[in-house]
C-alpha cells in the first residue's frame, strides 16, 4: 500500500492519539515493502533479442555471389555429366570391339591350325621324288643333274622342297663353270712370271685390268687388314693347276700386287 494512503488510514480509521513506538513502525516497513514490491514488478521495455541488419547494397552483392557460384557449379555438373556419358559410350564401343576382336582370334587359330595342316601335307608332297632325283644326281653329269632337277621343279613347282631343286641347279651350273676355268688354269709361278711381266708388281692398275690379265673376274673378294692403305684380295677358284686344282689368290695395296699365293 502507498505511503499517501497508509497515512490517509491512519488519520480515518485511528483516532488522533499516541500509539506506542512499535506500532508505528509496523506500518511504516508494511508500507514501504508494497512500495519496493511494486517498483519490481515493472516490466522491462529492453528486447530479449537484438536484430542485426545489414545494407542492401551487401546483401545485393552476397546474392549475386550465390547466384554466380549456384550457375558455376550447374555448368561444371553438366560437363562432368556430359563426360560421364562420353566415357560410357566409349567403354562399350572398347567392349564391343574388344568381343569382335576375340572373335577374329578364335577364328585366326582356327585358320592356323588348319595352315598347319595343309603344310604338313603340302611338304609332304615331292618329297620321296626329291629324295630320289638328289641321289641320282650325285653320279651324273653336272648339265644332265640340272636337267632332272628342272623336271622336278615343273612338276612340282609350289612344293616347299623346290628351293633346294633351285640351288641344286645353282650348285651345278657353279661347278660347270669351274670346269669351264680349270681349262685355263696355271701353275702359282706360270701366274707370278705373267704379272710381274706386265709390271703389275711395280705400278698401279686399276682392278679391270688385272681381272682381263687373269681372263675374267675372280669369284670372290674381300678387304685386306691394313687401315692406313687400300688392300684388296682377289680369289679365283681352282684356277691353279698344281697336282690337282687349286684356287689362285692375288693381293693388292693401293693398286700394286705384292703376292701371288696358292689357296687353301
Amino acid at each position: 500500500m502507498p505511503l499517501a494512503l497508509t497515512d490517509k488510514f491512519c488519520r480515518d480509521r485511528i483516532p488522533m492519539r499516541i500509539y506506542p513506538l512499535p506500532f508505528f513502525l509496523f506500518f511504516f516497513l508494511l508500507g514501504c515493502g508494497e512500495e519496493d514490491s511494486l517498483k519490481n514488478e515493472v516490466p522491462s521495455s529492453k528486447p530479449e533479442h537484438e536484430v542485426v541488419t545489414i545494407p542492401l547494397e551487401e546483401h545485393s552483392r552476397l546474392l549475386n555471389e550465390e547466384k554466380l557460384r549456384f550457375k558455376n557449379l550447374s555448368v561444371k555438373f553438366a560437363e562432368e555429366k556430359e563426360n560421364a556419358e562420353q566415357d560410357e559410350a566409349i567403354i562399350k564401343e572398347l567392349e564391343v570391339q574388344i568381343e569382335s576382336l576375340n572373335s577374329s582370334l578364335v577364328q585366326y587359330r582356327f585358320k592356323v591350325s588348319e595352315s598347319k595342316d595343309s603344310l604338313n601335307e603340302l611338304k609332304k608332297i615331292g618329297s620321296m621324288e626329291y629324295k630320289i632325283i638328289y641321289e641320282r644326281a650325285k653320279t651324273m653329269e653336272h648339265t644332265s643333274a640340272i636337267l632332272l632337277y628342272e623336271e622336278f621343279l615343273e612338276e612340282f613347282p609350289n612344293s616347299p622342297i623346290s628351293a633346294k631343286a633351285r640351288s641344286r641347279v645353282k650348285f651345278h651350273n657353279a661347278e660347270i663353270l669351274v670346269l669351264e676355268n680349270r681349262k685355263s688354269a696355271r701353275t702359282v709361278r706360270l701366274w707370278d712370271a705373267k704379272l710381274k711381266g706386265e709390271g703389275m708388281f711395280v705400278r698401279a692398275v686399276e682392278e679391270e685390268a688385272l681381272f682381263e690379265l687373269i681372263g675374267r673376274k675372280p669369284d670372290s673378294s674381300k678387304r685386306g687388314s691394313s687401315s692406313e692403305h687400300k688392300q684388296r684380295i682377289y680369289t679365283w677358284r681352282d684356277y691353279v693347276m698344281d697336282g690337282g686344282y687349286h684356287d689362285l689368290v692375288i693381293g693388292t695395296t693401293d693398286g700394286k700386287v705384292d703376292q701371288v699365293t696358292v689357296g687353301k
